[in-house]
């Protein structure tokens, strides 16, 4: 183990997946404590990794290259004589890239074939917590490094996303710029798939009976959530406790942002990984997504909403199968009022 000097880590997922494997880097550093670790990243998120103290640098890959760029991005990466790449990712897109990055041992998850270009394939089902997933291939690290075998669970392992100062003063910048008050409450109303979009109607009616209890309310996201927040902020009744921040904060920004928060209410989305990593408590309301697997973990209050009893749920589809969209449409307002209450998240 002391032979490796040079690490690079691929894993091209979203926001919440990169969140989630904060302790993996963590295990990694640990095994490896003098070790250069480098991590490829999807250049969308790549900037939430770059304050991670376990990394020593963070590569940007951009999904939407051809296959000459992603060529020239891996030969550029080879530059750097790795003697260890991880995949942990686990695609063939992770695959082919790191088979030119060429470094002396490759491990990761490969399966359907995806292991081809790997010297050592790890088991890539996925039955527990995301970071389970991450902390199982650290144990295989160690199996394959030391010889010992040390159970570690998602229960007493969570992510810490710290924020640096320059970026707490950013957001407290645009915070009183927009003149909202201390123990506002954050709703973020977009998500990757249509179907982890909580109906914009019952976004609204949730930030009016929040505002009826004098709350303020700052909607967030990216600038693709622009015309949705305009549409429900139009739909809000009382609009003198409403704020928006969405499509003006960096990464870094909304997680500052996020961490001065006295509640963040979210689909199962990126930054309401990000708000649970920093500390806040959260409520999450999931729809086609396994609990199970995705739920947010920090060391605040993190509260989950379903529809119990849906027997069709988690599907894990981009569009409900059955075209009836229960799993959202049947999550009213009132239930995440009488959930946030009795937990005294308010």
């Amino acid at each position: 183990m002391s032979q490796i000097k040079r690490i690079v880590v691929i894993d091209l997922l979203y926001l919440g997946d990169l969140i989630f494997a904060h302790p993996f880097f963590a295990e990694l550093r640990s095994l490896f404590p003098k070790a250069r670790i480098d991590l490829i990243a999807n250049s969308n998120f790549a900037e939430i990794m770059r304050v991670n103290e376990n990394i020593d640098n963070v590569y940007s890959y951009n999904k939407s290259w051809n296959f000459i760029k992603s060529i020239k991005f891996a030969r550029k990466i080879k530059q750097n004589n790795y003697q260890l790449a991880l995949n942990i990712h686990g695609n063939w897109r992770t695959a082919l890239l790191l088979k030119i990055v060429s470094a002396d041992q490759s491990i990761g998850y490969g399966s359907k074939g995806r292991g081809i270009f790997l010297d050592k394939k790890i088991d890539d089902k996925i039955s527990s917590h995301m970071i389970d997933y991450y902390l199982k291939f650290a144990n295989e690290l160690k199996n394959n490094f030391e010889q010992i075998n040390i159970e570690e669970t998602s229960t007493n392992k969570f992510p810490v996303l710290k924020v640096e100062g320059k970026y707490l003063a950013s957001a407290e910048e645009k915070l009183k710029k927009s003149a909202i008050k201390e123990n506002f409450i954050v709703l973020n109303t977009g998500g990757s798939w249509p179907t982890k979009r909580w109906p914009k109607e019952y976004c609204a009616e949730l930030a009016d009976l929040l505002a009826e209890k004098n709350y303020d309310i700052l909607f967030v996201g990216g600038p693709s959530d622009t015309e949705r927040v305009n549409y429900i902020i139009d739909k809000i009744i009382k609009k003198d406790n409403i704020y928006n921040l969405c499509g003006e904060t960096s990464l870094l920004e909304l997680a500052a942002v996020l961490k001065k928060a006295s509640l963040m209410i979210s689909g199962d989305t990126g930054p309401v990984h990000v708000a649970a990593a920093a500390g806040t408590d959260t409520v999450t309301i999931f729809g086609p997504s396994d609990e199970r697997k995705y739920a947010p973990r920090g060391k605040g209050n993190n509260i989950i909403i379903k529809n119990e009893g849906l027997e069709c749920r988690p599907c894990g589809e981009h569009e409900c199968p059955l075209k009836h969209f229960k799993c959202m449409k049947e999550i009213k307002a009132d239930n995440i009022i009488e959930s946030i209450q009795s937990k005294d998240l308010i």
